[in-house]
C-alpha cells in the first residue's frame, strides 16, 4: 500500500487547525495517489482535491488567473445553495474583485458543507489580485474570523479552506504570514524515496526490457533507479521510463539513461573514441610527454580499464564512481600538466576543452561554498560545465593548495562519482575522467628530489615513490584533515625527475613548435644549425631543477626574445629558407645570426 509522503501527512494533519494553506516548491510536479487499487499521478490542483475528498470536503472549487471559479468537486445545487450562481460565473469568465471576495467570504463562513477553494498562482499572473491590498487584507480577515465547523458526518470540527499554490517569487505579502499561525506554509520537496520507490515499482511493470530481466536484475535496476532519480521531479521520472519504453534509452546501462535524460543526448566519448585509439595510447602519449614512460604504463592501465568500463568493479557493483581517475604527482616541470592536456586530447580530440580548476584559486575559507555554486550562464562554472557535458575530462591542478572543504568536496566525487550543488541539484561525474596533480616541493620538498646526474634504476625510482607517497599522505592528514588512501584508493603515479636525455626531447619539441608557428604566421622556414643547436641545448638544459619549466624560460630568453627583434626589424620573403648559424651572449642580451638561402 502507498504511503502518502510527509508533506501531504502534514495537510492532512492539520485540516482541523488551521483555515489557510500555502504550496510551494515542487508546484509543478505530477504526484502519485492510490486510487481503486492503482497508483495514478496528478496534477497538484487534483492531487489536493483528491486528498480533500477522502478527507471528507464535499465542495472543492478552484480559482485559476484570468478565468475564474472552476468547479473541481460538489453536488452542483449544493454548490449553488451555499456560493449562489458562482457555476454560472465561471461560464461567463472571471467574477470582478468584489465578487470573487464575496464568494470566498461565503465559502468560509458556510455551515452546510465543508469546503474548500483553491487559488492557483493568483499571485503571479492576475494584477486583479496580486497588486491589491484589498484583496489581501479581505483573506487575513477571513483567515483571522475562520472557525472549525463541526457538520454532520464528521467526527471532528474542520475549516473550510483556502488554499495558496505559488512560486516561491511571488508569494504572499510577508504581512500576511509573520506570525500567522493560522496560516500552515508547505513547501513541496521533489520526490522522497519511498515515493520514488511506488512510482518506479508502477511505472516499470509491463516494460519489456525490465520483464526480461531475472528477478535479482529487476531488483538491481530497480535500486539503481530510486537512487540515481533523487533530483528527478515525478514527471520527469515518468518521462525516463516512457524512453526505457520506447527503446531510446537503454535499461542495461541505467545510470547512463538517467545522465543522458539529465543532460541530453550528450556527447559520450566513452562510445565514439576508436578503440584503436585506446590500444595506441601509450604511442600518442609518449610523443607528447618524455621521459615518463613509467607513468605513461600506468595511465595507459588506467584508461583501457575506464574504456572498458572496469574501474572499481572489484568494489560494490552499485558504485557509481567516475569512469576513471588518476592522481599525478611531481616536482614542478616533470610532465603533470602536459599528460592530463595528452590525455584529453587523446578522449576528446583537440578541439574540445577538458574543465580545468586551478586549486590556487580555492585555498579561501570561502572556496567551499563558491566550488558548490551551480551557474549554466555563458557555459557556466565548473559544476555548470560538467551538468551540461557530463562526458567531460575534469582537471583539478595544484590540490595541495585547496582550502580542506574544498578537497572534502572533491573527494566526494571521486568516492561517490556525484556532488549536490548548493541549491540542490546532483551532479554526476560518472561519465568524466578525473585528473588530480600534486606539485611535491608544495606538500613534501624534501622527500623526492631531483636526480638527473644519471638515470635512476627501477628499484631506486620504487624506493623514491613510496617514500614520497608516505610523505604525501602525511601532509594530506596533518594539514588538510583528509585520509589521503581513501582520496585516492591507489590511483597515485610518482613522476620521476627529467633526465637529460628527456631534456633534449622536451626541448626539440619546443623549438619546432617556435618554427612552425612562424612558418604558419610569418610564411619563414626557419632552420637551426647543428653548431647552434649545440649551444642551445648546452645552455638551456644545463639547470633541471624545475624540468620542462626551466627549459621552456630558456627557450625564450635565448631564442624567442631575440628571434622577435628580427622579425618586427627585419623584412622576409613569403617561403623564405632561414638558417640560425649561431648565437651568443651580449651585454644587452642573447643574439642570433640568420643565413639567408
Amino acid at each position: 500500500m502507498f504511503s502518502l509522503p510527509r508533506w501531504t501527512t502534514e495537510f492532512v494533519r492539520f485540516l482541523s487547525v488551521t483555515p489557510q494553506f500555502t504550496f510551494t516548491g515542487n508546484i509543478l510536479d505530477v504526484y502519485p495517489v492510490e486510487m481503486d487499487g492503482n497508483l495514478t499521478t496528478l496534477r497538484l490542483k487534483d492531487y489536493i482535491r483528491t486528498i480533500l475528498v477522502k478527507e471528507g470536503y464535499d465542495v472543492i472549487l478552484g480559482l485559476e488567473p484570468f478565468v475564474g471559479f472552476s468547479h473541481l468537486h460538489g453536488d452542483p445545487d449544493t454548490i449553488h445553495a451555499i456560493l449562489g450562481d458562482v457555476l454560472s460565473v465561471e461560464k461567463t469568465g472571471p467574477p470582478s474583485l468584489e465578487r470573487t471576495i464575496q464568494i470566498l467570504q461565503k465559502s468560509v463562513d458556510n455551515r452546510t458543507a465543508y469546503s474548500a477553494i483553491i487559488l492557483n498562482q493568483v499571485t503571479r499572473h492576475d494584477d486583479r489580485y496580486y497588486a491589491s491590498e484589498k484583496f489581501y487584507f479581505n483573506m487575513f480577515c477571513a483567515c483571522q474570523n475562520a472557525e472549525p465547523r463541526l457538520l454532520a458526518g464528521s467526527s471532528f470540527p474542520r475549516f473550510n479552506l483556502i488554499i495558496w499554490i505559488h512560486d516561491r517569487d511571488a508569494s504572499l505579502p510577508s504581512w500576511y504570514t509573520q506570525d500567522n499561525t493560522r496560516v500552515r506554509q508547505i513547501v513541496i520537496p521533489r520526490p522522497d524515496l519511498d515515493t520514488r520507490r511506488a512510482l518506479l515499482k508502477s511505472l516499470t511493470k509491463n516494460v519489456q526490457q525490465f520483464e526480461s530481466q531475472k528477478e535479482s536484475e529487476k531488483i538491481e535496476s530497480l535500486s539503481l533507479l530510486i537512487k540515481k532519480t533523487q533530483d528527478l521531479q515525478a514527471n520527469e521520472i515518468i518521462s525516463l521510463i516512457s524512453l526505457v519504453r520506447r527503446e531510446i534509452l537503454s535499461v542495461s546501462d541505467l545510470r547512463e539513461a538517467v545522465v543522458q535524460y539529465s543532460s541530453g543526448l550528450a556527447d559520450n566519448f566513452w562510445i565514439t573514441i576508436d578503440r584503436k585509439q585506446i590500444e595506441n595510447a601509450s604511442d600518442f602519449l609518449e610523443k607528447r610527454v618524455f621521459g615518463q614512460k613509467h607513468a605513461i604504463k600506468q595511465v595507459c592501465d588506467l584508461l583501457n580499464q575506464a574504456y572498458l568500463g572496469l574501474s572499481h568493479s572489484q568494489y560494490n557493483p552499485d558504485s557509481s564512481q567516475p569512469r576513471g581517475f588518476v592522481l599525478l604527482a611531481g616536482h614542478e616541470g616533470v610532465g603533470k600538466t602536459a599528460l592530463a592536456s595528452a590525455i584529453k586530447e587523446l578522449l576528446l580530440g583537440p578541439d574540445r576543452d577538458m574543465i580545468a580548476l586551478n586549486m590556487g584559486d580555492y585555498q579561501d575559507d570561502d572556496a567551499g561554498r563558491r566550488i558548490l555554486t551551480l551557474s549554466t550562464m555563458d557555459n557556466g562554472n565548473f559544476l555548470g560545465k560538467v551538468r551540461n557535458n557530463p562526458y567531460s575530462v575534469v582537471l583539478f591542478e595544484n590540490i595541495e593548495l585547496a582550502h580542506p572543504a574544498v578537497l572534502k568536496n572533491i573527494s566526494s566525487i571521486i568516492r561517490a562519482g556525484e556532488i549536490i550543488s548548493d541549491n540542490g541539484h546532483l551532479i554526476p561525474f560518472t561519465g568524466c575522467f578525473i585528473i588530480c596533480t600534486i606539485r611535491l616541493s608544495g606538500c613534501c620538498p624534501d622527500t623526492y628530489q631531483h636526480r638527473h646526474s644519471k638515470e635512476e634504476t627501477n628499484v631506486e625510482y620504487l624506493a623514491r615513490e613510496r617514500a614520497a607517497y608516505e610523505s604525501i599522505t602525511h601532509f594530506f592528514e596533518e594539514n588538510k584533515n583528509i585520509d589521503f588512501t581513501q582520496f585516492v584508493r591507489g590511483n597515485t603515479i610518482i613522476f620521476r625527475s627529467i633526465q637529460p636525455d628527456s631534456a633534449k626531447l622536451i626541448l626539440e619539441t619546443m623549438i619546432n613548435r617556435i618554427f612552425d608557428k612562424i612558418s604558419t604566421m610569418y610564411h619563414i622556414n626557419l632552420m637551426i644549425s647543428p653548431q647552434a643547436m649545440e649551444k642551445v641545448e648546452e645552455y638551456c638544459c644545463h639547470d633541471l631543477s624545475r624540468g620542462g619549466i626551466s627549459i621552456g624560460q630558456r627557450v625564450e630568453t635565448m631564442l624567442i626574445h631575440p628571434l622577435s627583434h628580427i622579425l618586427m626589424t627585419e623584412k622576409f620573403t613569403p617561403e623564405e629558407k632561414v638558417i640560425i648559424t649561431h648565437i651568443s651572449d651580449s651585454e644587452t642580451g642573447w643574439e642570433v645570426g640568420l643565413s639567408r638561402m
